[in-house]
């Protein structure tokens, strides 16, 4: 799971969540061929399909988003959504009425990242998805943990300071990029929050 967001100096960027399950395309090609694996339906290309173009639907009719887009290869596993947002508060709506769709239990709020004076932050909330790590079999522990999660932060001036020693700076330092299994990232409150100061 790659999450690469760019942020200009006005506060507006764009998004973009890309899944990836290429490496894991022979056993996903044998699930397939199943009605079901632990407990959860396997869904065809179809319903994937119409999930995405559910999705885009929902994020292009958000206030300041714009030139929303997904992109799919059923053949390698390769899932893309993109979007442009005016401000951060639009994205973080955005994400949050996407998450409301599908989860119920979702905030009604979400501030996942801030930009102001400057200062960046991602700041998430495990508390949010408490109730669907906690219901986590070993299976899907396993399966967490043997997959990778990144986070790409871009920015158009330097980053000057980070608070977080797993996000790596690129040698320009306009981006700095976050990479962690993913169930560290879901279960360790910590492990993806950082603020970025770009002042000089």
């Amino acid at each position: 799971m790659i999450e690469d967001l760019t942020v200009k100096k006005d506060g507006s960027g764009t998004y973009k969540v890309s899944l990836n399950l290429s490496q894991s395309k022979t056993q996903i090609d044998k699930i397939r061929t199943q009605d079901s694996i632990l407990k959860y339906k396997v869904p065809t290309s179809i319903d994937v399909e119409k999930q995405l173009e559910s999705a885009k639907q929902i994020i292009s009719a958000q206030e300041g988003i714009s030139n929303t887009s997904i992109k799919f290869d059923h053949v390698n596993y390769l899932y893309h959504i993109q979007f442009d947002f005016t401000n951060i508060s639009q994205l973080n709506k955005a994400i949050q009425t996407l998450w409301k769709t599908y989860d119920k239990q979702a905030p009604d709020v979400l501030e996942l990242y801030t930009f102001s004076s400057g200062k960046f932050m991602r700041q998430s909330d495990n508390a949010h998805i408490s109730h669907i790590v906690s219901k986590a079999g070993n299976q899907e522990v396993e399966m967490c943990r043997s997959a990778t999660y990144r986070i790409i932060c871009r920015f158009e001036e330097p980053i000057a300071s980070t608070s977080s020693n797993y996000y790596t700076l690129s040698p320009s330092k306009k981006a700095a990029m976050y990479k962690n299994d993913l169930w560290t990232t879901l279960s360790y409150k910590q492990a993806s929050n950082v603020t970025f100061d770009l002042n000089p």
